[in-house]
């Protein structure tokens, strides 16, 4: 059932033709309902919900469920494409933790893509889905002139981060990943 409770959350604000053919449309009925995912699934390095999403495409792949080993198996399998060549369906990867293991410690779905190049994708943090955002062409602005968020804080602010701490999206993806 956990599957499932996931696929309702990818799918819910799906308008395009191609993100409907991407996920059950069973996934948006979750978010609409505010569903969260299982207290397992919660972790910070937990891929489980961006998995089930690929398993329902019909991938056939195992891993540990972490967010590293999902980035391995890509990494491995799966053709990597510029950021500003994402579109709907597409992995990214983020270094959220800066902490010198590279790539492949938070994950998300890319969910569209605007003709300026703003990438929409679906996250899990705190085990609630997430809607983001990454503007590849300017990583370090929060938003546009009018006030559209361009860039996700991935991270919160600590009084103790240093100088050069990184807080965007835009400034933290690390890949991003093809699977069809």
């Amino acid at each position: 059932m956990r599957g499932l409770g996931f696929l309702l959350l990818l799918g819910a604000g799906c308008g395009s033709t191609s993100m409907q053919r991407l996920v059950p449309p069973e996934f948006r009925r979750m978010v609409q309902t505010g569903a969260s995912l299982d207290s397992e699934e919660r972790g910070p390095n937990s891929a489980a919900p961006i998995e089930r999403a690929l398993h329902a495409r019909g991938l056939r792949f195992g891993t540990d469920g972490s967010v590293g080993a999902l980035y391995a198996y890509m990494r491995d399998v799966h053709r990597s494409v510029p950021a500003a060549k994402a579109r709907p369906g597409d992995v990214v990867f983020f270094d959220v933790d800066a902490n010198g293991l590279g790539c492949g410690n938070h994950v998300g779905l890319v969910e569209t893509v605007e003709p300026d190049g703003r990438i929409t994708f679906r996250e899990w943090r705190g085990g609630f889905a997430r809607h983001s955002y990454l503007q590849p062409a300017d990583p370090r602005a929060r938003r546009d002139p009018r006030g559209r968020v361009l860039n996700t804080f991935l991270r919160i602010k600590r009084p103790d981060d240093p100088e050069d701490a990184l807080y965007f999206a835009g400034e933290m993806i690390c890949g991003v990943y093809r699977t069809r």
